[in-house]
C-alpha cells in the first residue's frame, strides 16, 4: 500500500494553485495580472495590519484568486470593452460566490479559510456590499484588506474603456469611501504602507 508523504501533498497543493493560475490566464490575461498584483499588495498590507503568518498567507492566496469566479462569467460580459449595464453588473456580482466554490473544490487544508475571504472581498464596511451584506468587523480582516488593494489596483490600471487613474486621485476616491465601501482602519494602514 502506498502512502502519500507530506512533501507529495505540498507539491499537489502547489500544482493545484498553478493550474488555477493557468486557467485564469487562459480565460482573461488582464484578470490574471490584476490578481497577481493584488496578491503582492495584499500580502504587504496584511503584514502592515499586524496579521499573523497564517492570516497573511491566507490573505495573499485569497488575493491571488479573488477573481477566479470570473472563469464562469460569459465572454460578452467579462471581456466587453463597453461599460457594464445593470444586467451585466448583476452577472458580475456572481463571481465571489463562484470563486468560493472553485477554491473549496481544491480540497486544500486552507481551502475553507481562503474561500471565505474570496466570498467576502466585495462586502462593504457600511453593509452595502455583496453577496451577504456583511458590515464592519463582521467582514474578515483579510477581505477588508482585499477590498482596499483590489480597488486601488483596478483604478490605477488601464482598461479598454478608460485610462489608468493617477495615484493621488485614486487615494482621494478611497478616502471618500472610508466608512462606506472601505474600512477606515485598513485604509489608514494602506496609506502608511505606501508612504513608508
Amino acid at each position: 500500500m502506498l502512502h502519500s508523504s507530506t512533501p507529495d501533498l505540498l507539491h499537489a497543493g502547489s500544482c493545484l494553485i498553478d493550474a488555477l493560475s493557468m486557467s485564469l490566464q487562459m480565460r482573461d490575461a488582464y484578470t490574471r495580472h490584476h490578481c497577481d498584483r493584488v496578491g503582492l499588495l495584499a500580502q504587504r498590507l496584511a503584514l502592515h495590519c499586524d496579521m499573523d503568518s497564517e492570516g497573511c498567507a491566507h490573505t495573499a492566496l485569497a488575493a491571488r484568486f479573488h477573481d477566479i469566479g470570473k472563469i464562469g462569467i460569459p465572454d460578452d460580459v467579462l471581456l466587453s470593452a463597453r461599460r457594464h449595464t445593470e444586467e451585466d453588473r448583476a452577472v458580475m456580482r456572481e463571481h465571489p460566490v463562484r470563486g468560493e466554490h472553485i477554491f473549496l473544490a481544491t480540497g486544500r487544508s486552507d481551502a475553507v479559510a481562503v474561500a471565505r475571504l474570496i466570498r467576502a472581498h466585495h462586502e462593504a464596511h457600511d453593509g452595502s456590499g455583496y453577496p451577504d451584506g456583511l458590515q464592519g468587523e463582521s467582514i474578515p480582516l483579510g477581505a477588508r484588506i482585499l477590498t482596499v488593494v483590489d480597488a486601488y489596483d483596478a483604478m490605477t490600471s488601464a482598461r479598454p474603456y478608460r485610462q489608468a487613474m493617477e495615484h493621488e486621485a485614486v487615494l482621494r476616491i478611497l478616502d471618500d469611501q472610508a466608512g462606506g465601501l472601505i474600512d477606515p482602519y485598513v485604509l489608514g494602514r494602506f496609506r502608511s504602507m505606501l508612504a513608508g
